[in-house]
């Protein structure tokens, strides 16, 4: 971003800052072996040696937790680490438009094809220095599973990427099934040091391959089978070991060369595997925890704690973590791109046209809001609805409208937060974009900076606040 003069419209309290990163002391040494017991005054020397020395470790201790950083804080997907004022461009690199990025272990990790051939590389957080570059291969013309699977969150010191390679003579056939299916194939699976990039495990991953997910430090693979039905497999990122297996009861919907109408979605707790029919598992151990009869039209939706179902003829029930039926509902659960799940014990739902907060488990509603907006984060108590002209800010609790941004303009990018302050897209009075931070509990201005031109894309990438333009990725701290 180019120098600017920075506009601090007021003096109020800044969000706590980024905190150092924090290491645990490492556990102690196996305890000495028991001595044989001597006489009485040497056991009274030795008890008044443990009273002096636990006497120091207890002041010790005192006063290390009062000058021992702060453990960092974990940032929920999609949200910003807290800002401690203005960002400023830290560093920036040149990117293709195509390429991806996602955060790891003190370090943002790009990759992309180029060349026909899959490269991943690492850049330091602090100084955006590239620490090293990882070719993985060469990759098929269409690629539709090829990248490093990861949500908004930050991946931690490890990057699993996959890699399709081309299919040469003599490679996989495409088979002969009674319905059009994808063709056999085979994938690479890559177990990448973030701060080195040094291949920590390969694996392979083989069949009718339809989608890669990753949870935690492994990956879920769907595949179709020969008869139609899923596959689904979570296996260990680093080796390949499976963890658990199922196959689908229904048959996929499916049409000539591709999985049609059908995706793999998952998170911590969940993996709802959707086509014919909704098919929710427990992430930990691949447990059927729902299936829906196959309908004309079904939708799976996933939270953290619950998950819902819904089809065009039976309408919807939202189930608990252990996939028991809680209440029905017409509603649908809106599409988050961030949450940090506050307050817990309320629900956010959409009717298409109004919000409805309803508890849980019991599913009593606590409030409605008509609005044309769509909710777009949960963050604080608060839910921050976007629509193309502006955002509003409600109590996630009670639904009451608390403000909303004052002037029309265009939402080119998508509001976030770190949970203090709010940034959405502005404009000066001469019609340049800007970026406005105001606060999240009551809309309150806090400072305004001028986009640099060119910047197509804003976001929140595992706590990082990134630009995207054409042709280079910004980092703002």
């Amino acid at each position: 971003m180019q120098d600017v003069e920075l506009v601090d419209v007021t003096d109020g309290p800044r969000a706590p800052g980024r905190p150092r990163t924090w290491l645990p002391p490492s556990p102690p040494d196996d305890p000495p072996a028991a001595r044989p017991a001597g006489s009485a005054r040497a056991r009274r020397r030795r008890w008044l040696a443990v009273l002096v020395v636990v006497a120091l470790v207890v002041a010790g201790v005192v006063v290390g937790r009062a000058a021992a950083p702060a453990p960092p804080a974990v940032v929920a997907p999609g949200m910003l680490a807290p800002l401690d004022g203005p960002p400023w461009a830290r560093w920036r690199i040149p990117v293709a438009r195509s390429a991806d990025v996602l955060a790891a272990t003190d370090a943002l990790v790009v990759s992309g094809v180029r060349d026909r051939r899959f490269q991943v590389s690492g850049y330091d957080e602090g100084s955006g220095e590239r620490l090293w570059t990882r070719d993985l291969g060469p990759v098929a013309g269409t690629r539709p599973l090829t990248g490093c699977p990861h949500a908004a969150a930050d991946v931690g010191p490890v990057v699993l990427c996959v890699v399709e390679p081309p299919v040469g003579a003599g490679g996989w056939s495409h088979g002969t099934v009674p319905f059009p299916a994808p063709d056999e194939r085979w994938a690479q699976v890559s177990a990448l040091d973030a701060a080195t990039g040094d291949v920590l495990g390969r694996w392979t991953v083989s069949g009718r391959l339809a989608a890669v997910e990753r949870v935690g430090d492994d990956l879920v693979v769907l595949r179709v089978g020969a008869d139609g039905h899923a596959r689904v497999g979570r296996y260990a990122g680093a080796d390949g070991r499976r963890l658990w297996w199922y196959r689908g009861t229904s048959p996929l919907r499916l049409r000539e060369g591709i999985v049609s109408g059908s995706e793999l979605r998952v998170n911590d707790s969940f993996v709802l595997l959707q086509g014919w029919s909704a098919t929710v598992l427990d992430a930990a151990d691949g447990d059927e925890l729902t299936a829906t009869p196959a309908r004309s039209f079904v939708v799976g939706s996933l939270s953290d704690e619950v998950f819902g179902t819904w089809s065009s003829s039976d309408g919807g029930v939202v189930h608990d973590r252990a996939g028991r039926p809680l209440f029905t509902s017409r509603a649908l659960f809106p599409t988050l791109t961030a949450s940090d799940g506050d307050p817990p014990g309320v629900l956010v739902m959409d009717e298409g046209g109004t919000l409805v907060g309803r508890s849980v488990p019991d599913g009593a509603v606590l409030w409605r809001h008509d609005t044309y907006r769509a909710a777009r984060a949960q963050a604080g108590g608060h839910l921050l609805l976007l629509g193309v002209d502006g955002y509003q800010v409600v109590a996630a609790r009670t639904g009451a409208v608390e403000w909303q941004s004052p002037e029309r303009v265009l939402m080119w990018w998508a509001p976030l937060t770190d949970g203090t302050l709010v940034l959405g897209a502005g404009r000066s009075g001469t019609g340049r974009p800007t970026m406005e931070a105001r606060r999240l509990a009551d809309g309150e201005l806090e400072w305004v900076l001028p986009v640099e031109e060119g910047v197509r894309s804003v976001s929140a990438v595992g706590g990082h606040l990134v630009l995207r333009s054409r042709d280079e990725l910004i980092l703002l701290a």
